[in-house]
Parts: C-alpha cells; structure tokens; sequence
C-alpha cells in the first residue's frame, strides 16, 4: 500500500500522484475499455475455432486445414515484439487504439472471405494487430491505476478476458442453429450463420477502440520519456473525471524515483536498449524465470482451449453414438470415435456443433471467470494464488485418464485450462519488478514465448494425440507441475508490497 506523505513543494512520487487523482468514473472506464478489448482479442482468438467448425462444409476444410486454421490466431503473436517496442517508445494509448481498430476491421474482411487461403492471410494479418491489444492492455491498465487496486484490477480484466469463452459459445448457441442463407454475387459468397456469427466476435475490439479514443495516454509512459508536463495535465484530467477540481490537484512536480527516462536514440540503439537489459543481470533471471510461467499460463489454456470443441465433440458424440462403454478412459472415447470418422467411407460433411459442445464451453467461461473474480479477491497473495492454479491444472491431468465416468472425465478436462488465472498474476510481476522503459516490451516478449510454444503445441496435440493421447496428458502434467517449483522462487508478496 503507497504511503502519502505530503510535500509542502507539491513534489510527489509517481505512485503518490496517482493514487491522488482518486478512484472513480475515469479509472472504471478504463477498467471497462481494457477489458472489453480483451474480450474483443479473446473472441477474435479463440472463438475462431468455433468458426472453422462451422464453416467446414462451406469452404470445404479437412482435418489438416481446419488444424492450420485453428493455429493461425497464435502466430500473430510473433509480432509482440514490435508492438511492445511501439509501446514503449510511441504511446501505450496509441499502440491499444492501432491495434484494436486495424483488428477489427481485419476480422470484418475475414468474416468475408470466399475461401479458406484468403481466410487464412486475413486471419494472420488481423491478429498480428488484434492479439497486440492483450499485453498491452495489462500495461496501460496497470500504469493508470494506484498501486492500492492495480492487483485487483489486473485481475478483474482478466476475469472479463475467461468470460469470452462463455459469450462466444452463447452466441453460437444462439446463431448456429439457423439455417438461413442469403447469395451475395459481388462477393462469391453466401451469407451463412457462421458468417454472421464471425462478425459479431469483431465487434468487440471496435467497440474497445471507441472507447479508448476518450482515455489519455499513460502518465508514467510520459513521465518516463521526459514529457512531465503532459503527464501532470493527464493526472490533473484523471482527477477532474474522478470528482476533483483539477486546479486543486495537489501534485505540481513529479519526482523521477521508480520511473526511468529514456534517452533520444536512433531506431536500432533504442531497440538494443529497449531489449539487451531484459537478458543481463540484473533482469536476466527474472526474464527466464517470468517467460516460463507464462509459458506454462498461456500454452495449457491456449492448447487445449483451440481443441476443445473439436475434443468435446467427438467426446459427447461418442455417447450419442453408444460406442462408449462405461469402463473406457477419456482418450478411448475420443480417440475410438475419430478412428470410425476416418474409416467411414460414406462420411457426408457436417459442419453442425453439438449442444453439449456448447453447453460446455459456456460453462468453461463461467467457472474460469468466477476463478478469476475469487483469485482477485486475494490479490495480495498472488504467488500462492499462481501456485495453486497451476496444482489444480497439474491434478486434472492426471484425473483425465485416470476416471473412468464420463462426467468427471469431462470436468477434469476442463479444469486442466484453468492456468489462464494465472496469467494476471504473472503480468503484475512485469508491472512491479520492471522499470518503465521495458515493461511494455518484457510483457509483450512473455506473452509472445507462451503464444509460440502454444502455436508449437496445437500442431504437436494434433499430431500425437491419436496415438499417444494418454502420454500428451502425462507429459504436459510434469510439465505444468515445474512451474510449481519455479513460482517458489518469486518474491514474497508481503515484502514486495510493504
């Protein structure tokens, strides 16, 4: 908690200054913008896996295509360096609104396209701008907000980004089943359920666009290149929203302790300074150790999140079918029903989602979300709260071969996804033990390294699972265990915060 002291020179810390500006109307439409992008990201993401499904038949996708497709999302993510170094050379604000907007306009055209190569090249290009908005919300958001609520509020963003899972597959539940279809000539297209269910998912990241257009940029991003000026006027603005009268804001000079000021460099210099300090002492072991938990946060909900309404599916038609008996594992029902799948020489497409698929993805957000508000109410404690997720997730994959009744196969792997609660917990540490100059940057490169090893382990699920399902859950549950082990290495929380 940020002890105010007052200066009779108006001379405050940055972390004084804004806990001055007051909590109100200017901090909660902040709170609402960055997670209404997030849920835009997250729909734009994942929701897409339910997009493919749906619009096998018209675009005509095998497995493998549907495979490449359902991965794409995850590539985009490669661009998170660029983007974090735009962040924090450029503007926090300006990055989320490039992003968001040039993403949602991308996710309109994909919604478009007449085939699976130009749904594909879209889908890259939108995302290589709309995953951006993720990171990068986690740092503007937690820039502009005291040190008193940062926690909470990282978690509570978050907490909106898991119920994405709920909105999508209510909206499919809703939109899916109808069965019109309207010819659009000019295009080459028809506009199907699924079209329209895609173009509903942008709209979110348009929305948080708007939204931002009536935020300001990030103080501490202004203080820290030498604009203290414009940093006051913004703090000054946030107190006026918050109630205040900003002629009475008591802050006049910023002092520059905790807030390092970049220096004016040529384009390559800024980038080597920008990136360099991530991998030396005394950062080094802080990147390494920061990068693998989001590694284990990002992957393990990403993975089998992408694979879910697949897995799902044939996990429920294998009971509608009767071909499952009562004392067969998770990977025996799923692995016999795509067997017969493929060996079906009369199979006839069928790009229809079950109900329970349905059904269980919008459980899946509601439980997570609730996770997540939970979490948040113990903030403070936000290594334990990491260590326990990741204990949970590191049971359920164990459980998922080892029951045998259905229900509870179908929770345990479920729950396996519940690492992405851990995901704020990890960011907070960027926000807290990084200077400002990379914290953008380090936030962006870990999501970037969870996303490529996710990217890396939805074609490795792919490839393996039919015939090694039971050892793919094994393997990743010693690989989630580590990062039990490596999270007792950070900070304690009471002495972080004291």
């Amino acid at each position: 908690m940020t002890v105010i002291v007052e200066d009779k020179n108006g001379t405050y810390s940055y972390d004084e200054a804004v806990e001055l500006t007051g909590h109100g109307r200017y901090n909660y439409l902040m709170l609402l913008a960055c997670s209404v992008s997030t849920i835009g990201v997250a729909m734009d993401m994942f929701g897409f896996s339910v997009v493919v499904a749906a619009a096998s038949c018209d675009l005509q996708l095998t497995l493998a295509i549907s495979g490449l497709l359902n991965s794409v999302p995850l590539a985009g993510i490669i661009f998170a360096y660029p983007w974090g170094y735009y962040a924090d050379t450029r503007g926090r604000r300006r990055a989320l609104l490039l992003s968001s907007s040039v993403g949602f306009v991308l996710a309109v055209l994909t919604s478009l396209a007449p085939s699976w190569q130009a749904m594909l090249v879209l889908k890259l290009i939108g995302c290589i701008f709309s995953t951006a908005a993720y990171t990068l919300t986690m740092t503007y958001l937690g820039e502009c907000t005291g040190s008193v609520r940062r926690r909470r509020y990282l978690f509570v963003m978050n907490s909106f980004n898991l119920l994405a899972d709920f909105i999508f597959y209510f909206l499919a539940y809703l939109i899916l089943p109808l069965t019109f279809s309207i010819a659009i000539p000019w295009l080459g297209i028809s506009l199907r359920p699924w079209r329209v269910y895609s173009l509903i998912l942008a709209a979110p990241l348009g929305l948080g666009a708007v939204m931002l257009l009536m935020l300001r940029e990030s103080p501490k991003l202004l203080a820290s290149r030498g604009r203290m000026e414009e940093a006051l006027d913004v703090l000054r603005k946030m107190y006026e929203w918050n109630g205040g009268n900003k002629d009475d804001y008591p802050v006049k000079v910023l002092s520059m302790e905790n807030v390092q000021q970049s220096s004016g460099e040529n384009l390559w210099r800024s980038v080597v300074s920008q990136t360099v300090p991530l991998f030396k002492p005394p950062l080094l072991w802080r990147t390494m150790q920061l990068f693998y938990l989001f590694a284990i946060c990002t992957s393990t909900n990403n993975v089998f999140l992408l694979w879910y309404p697949m897995i799902v599916n044939l996990f429920f038609n294998s009971h509608a079918s009767g071909a499952a008996v009562e004392d067969q594992s998770f990977c025996q029902r799923v692995v016999a029903n795509i067997s017969t799948s493929i060996e079906d020489d009369n199979y006839v497409c069928d790009d229809t989602i079950s109900l329970s698929t349905m059904y269980a993805g919008m459980l899946l957000g509601v439980v997570f979300a609730l996770m997540n508000l939970a979490a948040s109410a113990v903030a403070a404690y936000r290594k334990l709260v990491l260590m326990v997720i990741f204990l949970i997730s590191t049971v359920c994959l164990a459980l998922v071969e080892l029951l045998r009744e259905p229900v509870s196969n179908m929770v345990a792997f479920t729950m396996v996804q519940c690492t992405a609660v851990g995901v704020s917990s990890v960011a907070s540490y960027f926000v807290d033990l990084y200077p400002t100059a990379y914290r953008g940057l380090g936030t962006s490169l870990g999501i970037m390294f969870g996303r490529l090893i996710a990217l890396g382990g939805v074609n490795l699920v792919g490839a393996i699972i039919i015939d090694h399902c039971t050892a793919t859950f094994y393997s990743w549950m010693v690989f989630v265990a580590s990062g039990i082990v490596v999270a007792l290495f950070l900070p304690k929380d009471s002495k972080q915060y004291k």
